[in-house]
């Protein structure tokens, strides 16, 4: 009883543990997912078209490395021409020589000639089966080169197009992303205006500020004109005032003052 306790308890606890695993992984999992995409929200636009830009630049090592091959291929196919065009001038050769002595052994001589020499029909009909054996493996040689130059020229056209794909692609790239960095530029000067344009207490203060410097700079002005003298010297040059003159003598002035 003891033990199927035990047993039980364990498998709980296997199980409790299993649970926490389970919702750790699932608690980590969404938490470096949602890492992954704060830090990419974090990263400038502008950092992102450099990064592509430095990526399509890694294309030109792609494309060379698929030109060497292609060049191989070329080659290979050059020298499996020339092979070919080679066998088949001996197939066509031989053919002849063999055909001619077929012919000759038909009517069973005695003697025939072959290469300059003369021999027994039966050895020129021995020399005939050696060479047509011969013949054949030549004719098996060239279908072979043959199928060989099909399938290395099925692979140079398929290498070239797979270049003339990534050719066009990386250049479908770089438009794209001349166009992506152009719109990029308007976007910052068109967010860079909304941004001033909303900005309306900013640009307040900035104005209050100066018209604050100018108005100190007026008086500091008005102080240098002052230290100057100019204006003091119109205060000394204006005429004194004369002490008032008693009735008697205002009287006899006017008295004796001319009439019209």
């Amino acid at each position: 009883m003891l033990h199927k306790g035990l047993v039980v308890a364990a498998a709980a606890a296997g199980l409790w543990v299993a649970a926490k695993t389970t919702h750790l992984g699932s608690y980590a999992g969404t938490l470096w997912s949602q890492v992954r995409t704060e830090g990419k929200r974090q990263i400038s636009t502008k950092f992102e078209i450099q990064r592509a830009r430095h990526e399509v630049a890694q294309l030109d090592k792609d494309i060379s490395g698929m030109i060497r091959p292609i060049a191989e291929y070329k080659a290979a196919l050059q020298q499996l021409d020339k092979d070919i065009r080679q066998g088949q001038a001996n197939i066509n050769d031989r053919r002849d020589t063999l055909l001619r002595l077929t012919r000759e052994l038909e009517s069973k001589p005695g003697f025939v000639t072959v290469a300059g020499r003369q021999i027994t029909g039966e050895k020129a009909k021995a020399a005939l089966e050696r060479d047509f054996e011969g013949f054949q493996r030549l004719e098996r040689h060239v279908d072979s080169l043959k199928k060989l130059q099909d399938a290395k020229q099925q692979s140079l056209e398929a290498a070239q197009e797979q270049l003339a794909k990534l050719i066009s692609k990386k250049r479908e790239f770089e438009v794209r992303l001349a166009q992506l960095e152009t719109d990029e530029e308007t976007l910052q000067i068109a967010s860079l205006g909304n941004k001033m344009a909303v900005d309306d207490n900013r640009a307040s203060a900035i104005e209050a500020a100066l018209a604050e410097i100018e108005q100190r700079q007026n008086v500091r002005r008005a102080e240098l004109e002052l230290a100057s003298g100019d204006l003091i010297s119109d205060v000394l040059s204006a005429p004194s005032r004369r002490p008032a003159s008693d009735l008697a003598s205002m009287k006899a002035y006017l008295e004796g003052a001319p009439k019209d």
